[in-house]
């Protein structure tokens, strides 16, 4: 597997999550038949806050797993941290989105930022050495 096929991975599966968020968005808005907004339902504030979170932080991420794999990464900090990224964003989806897992939320959070803040060192140590 290459670096570019590796970071593919990690993108390709983050879409696929981005189409369960949007959908949870959708079948919300039609079950609480609210077209736009939230309409006061706090059902329908935590699937959209649930996407909205996800959409807030996947650019950075994900942008930065390709621009590993362009500057010749190791393709395990590429797959760690791209497993990283979306066993967080699965966290927060069971945490805020669902309700399923209460430290959900707090551990999605934390590892989002963990993925960002070793993605940015690894970026700028890539780009100056």
């Amino acid at each position: 597997m290459s670096l570019l096929e590796a970071a593919a991975l990690w993108v390709g599966l983050n879409a696929l999550l981005l189409i369960v968020l949007s959908g949870r968005v959708g079948m919300a808005r039609m079950k609480n038949q609210v077209n736009l907004g939230d309409g006061d339902n706090p059902a329908m504030l935590k699937a959209i806050r649930t996407q909205g979170n996800y959409i807030e932080y996947a650019p950075a991420a994900l942008g930065g797993l390709v621009l590993l794999a362009l500057l010749n990464a190791p393709i395990a900090l590429i797959h760690t941290l791209g497993a990283l990224f979306f066993l967080a964003r699965l966290s927060h989806l069971a945490g805020l989105g669902m309700g399923v897992w209460s430290q959900g939320r707090m551990l999605g959070t934390v590892g989002t930022m963990l993925t960002l803040l070793i993605t940015g060192i690894s970026l700028i140590y890539l780009a100056i050495f």
